[in-house]
């Protein structure tokens, strides 16, 4: 008895962990998705609950449109269901995948006429497929492709590519900064060193100039000496 309720238990956590998945999944794309999201309205609007049953594998899931996006739940909510979706679960990963004609026609709605006819839409449109042409057809990722006009310091028009190219001046730009310092930090070596240079210059001269007058010293005393021992 203890086995069969941690089994139940056991699958209670993975459906959870299913659903929550798919909720994110599925309010990640409605909301990236301009026209999905436009037509989702009317059942966003009208916080629209709808029973999802589906066959092969038999499982009902409470689908809640909201503001924030698509809720899941495996349990009813305290409210009236607005329609009720059955299907198999091929034609539905089908609809999902690319909504073919075929597997749309397979999926029964029950519910007011308004209603059926805004799911209908929404699914012809929320389709993995729809979804990433839509993301093509973007401004947002035409721009990552197609080159947009800059202008440098001097005033010249600069031909770059999107994101990648800021990034790519943005390191050139740090590149250049880094070799302006390591020329300048070059240069400081090469004043150092003349420096260096030109002081070992002037200490050997004192040394010279040293012995040469120790020399003249010596040779003065010595001469000295010489005059006064004689």
């Amino acid at each position: 008895m203890v086995d069969r309720s941690e089994h139940i238990s056991l699958v209670d956590l993975v459906q959870s962990i299913v659903l929550i998945v798919l909720e994110a999944l599925l309010t990640f794309l409605l909301k990236s998705d301009q026209e999905s999201k436009k037509l989702a309205q009317n059942l966003i609007k009208q916080q629209a609950l709808v029973e999802l049953r589906t066959s092969l594998p038999s499982m009902i899931i409470f689908v809640t449109f909201t503001s924030r996006g698509v809720l899941l739940d495996a349990k009813k909510p305290a409210r009236p269901i607005d329609a009720v979706i059955s299907a198999s679960f091929k034609d539905l990963l089908h609809s999902f995948m690319t909504a073919p004609a075929s597997s749309l026609k397979k999926i029964d709605i029950d519910g007011p006429i308004e209603l059926i006819d805004d799911l209908r839409v929404l699914m012809g449109s929320f389709n993995l497929q729809q979804i990433i042409n839509h993301w093509i057809q973007s401004d947002w990722f035409k721009s990552l492709l197609l080159p947009t006009k800059d202008i440098d310091e001097n005033g010249e028009p600069i031909a770059h590519h999107g994101r990648a190219s800021n990034r790519h001046r943005q390191l050139l730009k740090k590149l250049n900064e880094q070799q302006i310092l390591v020329d300048q930090m070059s240069l400081q070596a090469k004043e150092n060193a003349f420096v260096i240079h030109q002081l070992n210059r002037q200490i050997k001269m004192l040394i010279i100039a040293g012995i040469v007058l120790m020399g003249c010293l010596i040779a003065s005393l010595i001469g000295t000496l010489i005059y006064f021992l004689t």
